[in-house]
Parts: structure tokens; C-alpha cells; sequence
């Protein structure tokens, strides 16, 4: 694997990614260029449960990775909660799957969503971009910006945030998704895809942001490696690839059916009571 170190010394300019260098400036990479730039590792690095938003539980998702996919790596990066991924990793931990398991967030700054990887204390939602990136990193997590650049999604960081952590010596991403197979990657992908290998030239992921069972895996990672580490290694290295393709249309029609549903409108109660019990405890402390 050909290293380029990522750390808080590391001049922002010299954080060049390569990952993508065979692609051409709008394309995500197929599997079969995976495999001939040496990335056999497949990675699910977004996705959501019944502790936010999904439809899943932490058994069916454990299970469904296991069974239903190829995946070698898989995060749960609930909204603004990570009880439900150290959960799932005590189950994993527990059990007898062939897949590796990161503990993750997908964080609700104010600028736009972030997705922190290799997490174990929640970040709470509200903050700056700034902000956020700094929490995940004294936990010595990752920052990945999540579904960037789209014009029209109101928790997609916008083009103006995105140029002024580039420009910023102090604060840094440890990646960006350029491939999102939700809603949110319809548009957006291409243009965050462009837009980052010409300028911020981070390194890339892919992800399903799957929020029923049969969108797993539908967006990937492409790394070197099989297992977790190997993910971490090859995104601080600059050499991760995204891929996959979009939700169908099944997926939107569960999903929709869910939130619309009695099961679904409660789910969305009891996760809005937590986090405000959990934001006052935090403001009490503070």
C-alpha cells in the first residue's frame, strides 16, 4: 500500500487523494476496477436503524449484512444517537459474522450532516462543522462529510462551508462521500465527485445511507483490506474509492410506507423524547 500520511501536521495541501486517480471526474468505480487497483475490500460505512430513522433493528441489519450481502465491513450511523451501534457491536462482538463492525454517528451539525466513524462517546447534534470534526477527532475518530454540495437537501453542507474547511490550517476532513445511494446522491454525487477532485481532493467513500434492509450495501467503499482497519488505513491514505448504485424504487416505498406508518410515527417519538432527555442531562453538567 503506498502511504500518504493524514495528520494534524500534515499542510492540507499535501493531502492528496488517489484513490480515484484512474476514474474519470464524474464516475464512481465498478467492481471490476476495484479489483484491478488491488481494493478487494467491500465497505457499508452509512446506514441507519430503528434507533433513528430506519427500519431495521440491530438483529435484522446484523443479519442482513451476513446474509443478504458481500459486504466485509459495515457502520450504523444512526442520527445523533450511537446507543444502537454499541449495541449492534456487542451483538456482533458476540456472534459469529464474517463481517468487520465500526461504531458510528451520523451528526447533525449546524452546517450540514457529518459521519463519524470509529466513535465510542455520542457527539451531540447543533454544533458548528468546525466544531464537530474537533470532537470527532480527540476520540481519535473520523470525519466524513456526508452527502455534500446538494443545492436543494437542507442538511447537506453547502459549496461555502466545504471551501472554508479547505482552506482552514487548524481543522481538517478525513473524507468526503461522493457517492450516496439515497435521494441525496440523485444530483449531488456527480457534482461532489467533480468538485472534490478538482479542488478538495479528499478521499472518497461510497454508502448506501440505507434505511431498509434491501438498500444494504447498494453503495460501497472500495479499500484495501478486509476488515476494519484496512478501511481506516486506506480512507487515511488516501486511497479509498466510492461505488454502487442508487436505492430502487422499493426501497423509497418501504421507507415511505414506515414513516407514514403508527410503528414509524412512534419510533420518531420516542428518539425525539431521548435526545432532549439526553441535551438537557449534557447542558446540566456543562
Amino acid at each position: 500500500m503506498t502511504t500518504i500520511k493524514h495528520n494534524s501536521i500534515t499542510p492540507v495541501s499535501e493531502r492528496i487523494s488517489v484513490g480515484t486517480a484512474m476514474l474519470k471526474k464524474r464516475r464512481q468505480m465498478t467492481q471490476q476496477q476495484a479489483l484491478l487497483a488491488g481494493k478487494v475490500g467491500r465497505a457499508d460505512l452509512h446506514m441507519h436503524s430503528t434507533y433513528s430513522d430506519g427500519i431495521g433493528t440491530i438483529e435484522q441489519i446484523l443479519d442482513y449484512a451476513q446474509q443478504r450481502t458481500d459486504l466485509d465491513v459495515i457502520a450504523l450511523t444512526d442520527h445523533d444517537v450511537i446507543e444502537g451501534s454499541l449495541r449492534a457491536r456487542d451483538l456482533w462482538a458476540s456472534g459469529n459474522y464474517r463481517f468487520d463492525f465500526i461504531v458510528g454517528e451520523e451528526i447533525s451539525t449546524s452546517e450540514g450532516h457529518l459521519l463519524a466513524l470509529f466513535l465510542e462517546k455520542r457527539i451531540r447534534p447543533g454544533l458548528s462543522m468546525e466544531q464537530s470534526i474537533d470532537l470527532i477527532h480527540e476520540q481519535g475518530g473520523l470525519a466524513v462529510v456526508a452527502h455534500p454540495l446538494h443545492p436543494l437537501f437542507r442538511h447537506s453542507c453547502s459549496r461555502e462551508v466545504m471551501d472554508r474547511i479547505h482552506a482552514s490550517s487548524a481543522v481538517w476532513l478525513d473524507g468526503i462521500e461522493t457517492w450516496n445511494a439515497s435521494f441525496c446522491g440523485i444530483y449531488a454525487n456527480r457534482l461532489a465527485m467533480s468538485v472534490n477532485r478538482e479542488i478538495y481532493k479528499l478521499p472518497e467513500l461510497g454508502n448506501s445511507d440505507a434505511h431498509t434492509l434491501n438498500a444494504i450495501g447498494r453503495g460501497c467503499t472500495w479499500f484495501e483490506g478486509k476488515n476494519a482497519q484496512d478501511v481506516r488505513a486506506t480512507i487515511e491514505n488516501g486511497l479509498s474509492a466510492p461505488g454502487g448504485r442508487l436505492w430502487d424504487v422499493q426501497d423509497y416505498l418501504n421507507w415511505v410506507r414506515y414513516r407514514v406508518s403508527k410503528q414509524g410515527r412512534e419510533a420518531r417519538r420516542l428518539m425525539t423524547a431521548a435526545m432532549s432527555v439526553d441535551e438537557n442531562v449534557t447542558e446540566s453538567v456543562a
